[in-house]
């Protein structure tokens, strides 16, 4: 099934390599979008863009490195010719250690790419958005920023700060008719996440994982991908501020 408001539409994707960046990047195309995708791994990046230029325009990025999205995003501008849409998927997951146990260098690893390069990204983006008369922004947050596990004090803290500033956002350009919203994402099969559960267990882990949801399994990228396609598109109009739980039932469970 299609959404005729998803096509022509002009979207900006951080972390488009892999994982929910990269499903995200290929629905939006397959709805008839546009997308510049921007990313860390330049190989799986170029396999991504293989076969659906112009549709899928990818760029290798540092998200730490403000002068990398600022490039970025004005060659985004460049080859799409404006921006209507921006998701912020890109993240890494700092697991295993409690507080005291982090290094600096871990902490501010975790902030920059989880939090910093949102803020920088859309400080780039939202005059685009504004000049196209409005448009949406959502932000990839988790589940870890309103029911965490233990040992993931830096990740959590930056998913909490995701929802927070993604409603605050809402508030500041409602005003230029742009929507701002968070999916909070419970386990789904990425490279992230599969690499912390094989680091938490294994096979044990992952049993784990299968029963705490009330769906009985872990998501699919794809799944997470037509959440923010709805966000995205005209159906959620009337939708921002909002921090969307798309975590197979995982936060509904008290036991």
């Amino acid at each position: 099934m299609t959404d005729s408001s998803l096509a022509g539409q002009r979207v900006l994707v951080t972390g488009a390599a892999t994982g929910i960046g990269r499903a995200t990047a290929e629905y939006l195309v397959e709805q008839g979008a546009r997308v510049f995708g921007i990313g860390l791994d330049g190989a799986e990046g170029r396999s991504v863009h293989a076969g659906r230029a112009p549709s899928l325009v990818f760029r290798e990025t540092d998200l730490t490195r403000e002068a990398d999205v600022r490039a970025a995003v004005a060659e985004a501008r460049q080859a799409l010719g404006g921006l209507d849409g921006v998701v912020n998927c890109a993240g890494v997951y700092t697991t295993g250690k409690r507080l005291e146990e982090l290094s600096d260098e871990e902490w501010d690893l975790t902030i920059a790419v989880n939090l910093t390069a949102i803020f920088r990204v859309c400080r780039a983006t939202l005059p685009l958005l504004r000049e196209a008369g409005g448009g949406s922004v959502v932000n990839i947050g988790s589940v870890h920023a309103v029911s965490t596990v233990p040992g993931v004090p830096v990740y959590a803290a930056t998913k909490a700060a995701v929802v927070g500033l993604s409603r605050q956002m809402a508030l500041d350009y409602a005003v230029d008719f742009i929507r701002v919203n968070a999916v909070l994402v419970g386990s789904v099969a990425t490279r992230m996440t599969l690499d912390g559960l094989d680091e938490a267990g294994g096979a044990e882990a992952i049993g784990l994982t299968f029963r705490r949801n009330a769906i009985a399994r872990i998501a699919d990228p794809r799944e997470i991908a037509t959440s923010i396609g709805f966000l995205l598109s005209d159906a959620a109009s009337f939708v921002t501020g909002s921090a969307l739980l798309a975590d197979g039932g995982l936060t509904a469970r008290l036991l």
